[in-house]
């Protein structure tokens, strides 16, 4: 009898791990420095979708993006 103790989410993360450092042949650090640059891709791609369809969201005078504290209801 096979007991799983990660949830079925982490799972997929590990795969996707697995699957970065194959695809550097085994180099670690190659990986993770591909993913921090992808990340700052998507970071930039996101930033220029947010100034072009929502300027109250990120024109705050500032580089940055404006801090949002969002609220959780709960409906009845």
């Amino acid at each position: 009898m096979t007991v799983h103790f990660l949830p079925l989410p982490l799972d997929a993360y590990d795969a996707a791990v697995d699957d970065a450092i194959a695809t550097c042949n085994g180099d670690l650090r190659g990986a993770l420095k591909a993913l921090i640059i992808a990340n700052e891709f998507l970071e930039r791609d996101l930033q220029k979708a947010l100034a072009s369809s929502a300027p109250s969201i990120v024109d705050d005078g500032n580089t940055g993006l404006r801090h949002v504290n969002w609220v959780e209801t709960l409906e009845s």
